[in-house]
């Protein structure tokens, strides 16, 4: 990797632990990149996150070996302190586990540093909410972003919250400062596949297995059966070729928890009191008069997207 094209001032410079199911789908793989590309950062340690027991029992575990092969292709194997998170999801919203992830959490949180403490979630919140209940007095020496939930004021289950609803409600009845990018947010990160086959795939080894992998995913996801799904029941066959992936691109919806600290965000972004999430998915009950939390309704993917793929092709293009 080259030197930074320019000088983050001081009293801007963040330290950044991500949280990531990096082996669920094919997105997270261009977050972390683009996180460790960014200037501002200071990436602490990257915890692999869980996302459920089903397809892979040891999620966790591919996590895992999916953020070290990143950094591998990145030469920062041994410059980034990777940790296993919570290996499953919480079983109640009282009890914490005992990874070494959320362990490490609870460590950055209480270390003497003037610099604030980002916590980048992109996937279920487990190991965040394991950390808390491990030690509560994180809650004001850190701020955290998180990918998931559906969208407000109704919402729904989407992947991230369906993978650990413990772990979210304890978190929404914390104290910790949290900033929300729900579905109606991170599924405004589309790209086509033709633009990252032009502008990242000719990025050197890491450029090009972050398309081929994506392209995997793709292939294997495309060849999925939803008529089980309640609202793709009345479509057509034609309408189908467009449910949840049009297989000719993709919604790279991590990106909106680095781009929020890289660009304000703030047009459509709403402070508002939390609420509890129901087991379907929707918003429950308020937390407390208190408790707020800031919910991102839209992002700006162009200024998230065009500063990704400037930093790829400033450091791996030819």
């Amino acid at each position: 990797m080259k030197d930074p094209l320019y000088n983050v001032p001081q009293s801007k410079k963040v330290r950044v632990i991500i949280d990531t199911d990096a082996y669920a789908e094919g997105d997270d793989q261009f977050a972390i990149v683009h996180a460790l590309l960014t200037p501002k950062f200071d990436v602490v340690g990257i915890v692999a996150e869980q996302f459920g027991t089903g397809t892979f029992p040891n999620s966790m575990e591919k996590s895992y070996e999916e953020i070290k092969k990143v950094l591998r292709l990145m030469d920062l194997e041994d410059k980034i302190p990777v940790f296993r998170g919570e290996e499953q999801a919480l079983v109640d919203e009282k009890t914490a586990g005992n990874s070494e992830g959320a362990r490490f959490m609870v460590e950055e949180a209480l270390k003497q540093d003037d610099r604030p403490l980002f916590i980048l979630n992109m996937g279920a919140i487990t190991n965040l909410a394991s950390a808390y209940l491990m030690n509560s007095e994180i809650a004001d020496k850190l701020l955290a972003v998180w990918v998931g939930g559906g969208a407000y004021p109704v919402g729904h289950m989407d992947f991230n919250s369906g993978n650990d609803l413990n772990a979210v409600n304890v978190v929404l009845s914390s104290t910790i400062e949290l900033w929300q990018i729900p579905l109606s947010a991170y599924t405004m990160m589309e790209v086509s596949f033709h633009e990252l086959f032009e502008r990242v795939k000719p990025c050197g080894e890491v450029g090009n297995y972050l398309v081929e992998n994506l392209m995997r995913v793709n292939e294997s996801e495309c060849s999925l059966n939803l008529d089980f799904l309640p609202f793709s029941k009345n479509l057509s066959k034609a309408g189908k070729t467009m449910l949840i992936r049009s297989g000719e691109g993709w919604s790279l919806g991590d990106n909106p928890a680095v781009g929020v600290l890289i660009s304000p965000q703030a047009k459509d972004a709403e402070e508002r009191r939390a609420q509890k999430m129901n087991a379907d998915g929707s918003y429950g009950e308020y937390v407390s008069e208190k408790r707020t939390i800031k919910v991102y309704h839209s992002i700006n993917s162009r200024v998230i997207l065009e500063d990704m793929f400037a930093k790829i092709r400033y450091h791996f293009g030819n």
